[in-house]
């Protein structure tokens, strides 16, 4: 269940974090907190190092969140509490992840978003943006993005809901943002 108080203090955490560490765990921390608030979804794991990747969380999805139903019934969630964008070849290790697990969706939440023309309001696609675009006309990978000022706009769950909704039906249409 969503608390706002909760969740705001989770906010402060991220926005209070110096170390890289504290800035990734208090990142990954919020993330999990708000997706164990949606119906049938469940953080099962975080931090899952293996011997060459490591997973940030990694999401059951029982498909009777509606927002969610699309989606595949695993998750794979990638956390960057970075001070700049993230560039293409961040996002496209990511990427590599969900097609080593045979997974068509993904959740990428970086505070910066990532490097690409067409979000700064141009018509090119560049950089993380492209990568974005090309997993998604050619191998029908989906992966939303989400940054810090969209989290710091969710005041209820329904926020979220909206939010995902939102980005998702965007990237369809060529856009991240």
């Amino acid at each position: 269940m969503f608390d706002l108080e909760v969740y705001k203090e989770r906010l402060i955490a991220v926005t209070n974090s110096t170390t890289n560490t504290e800035k990734g765990e208090s990142f990954e921390l919020l993330a999990e907190y708000l997706f164990n608030c949606l119906s049938g979804i469940q953080v099962r794991e975080r931090d899952i190092l293996m011997p060459s990747e490591e997973i940030d969380l990694l999401l059951w999805n029982a498909r009777t969140e509606e927002v969610l139903g699309p989606w595949d019934a695993t998750i794979l969630v990638e956390c960057k509490n970075w001070s700049s964008p993230v560039g293409s070849s961040v996002l496209d290790n990511f990427i590599m992840k969900l097609r080593r697990r045979r997974l068509s969706t993904g959740i990428f939440i970086a505070a910066n978003g990532v490097t690409g023309d067409f979000v700064n309001g141009n018509n090119q696609l560049r950089g993380a943006v492209a990568i974005l675009h090309e997993a998604l006309s050619m191998e029908g990978i989906r992966i939303i993005v989400i940054r810090m000022a969209d989290l710091q706009g969710i005041l209820s769950i329904d926020d979220l809901r909206e939010l995902i909704k939102d980005r998702y039906c965007k990237l369809i249409m060529r856009k991240v943002f």
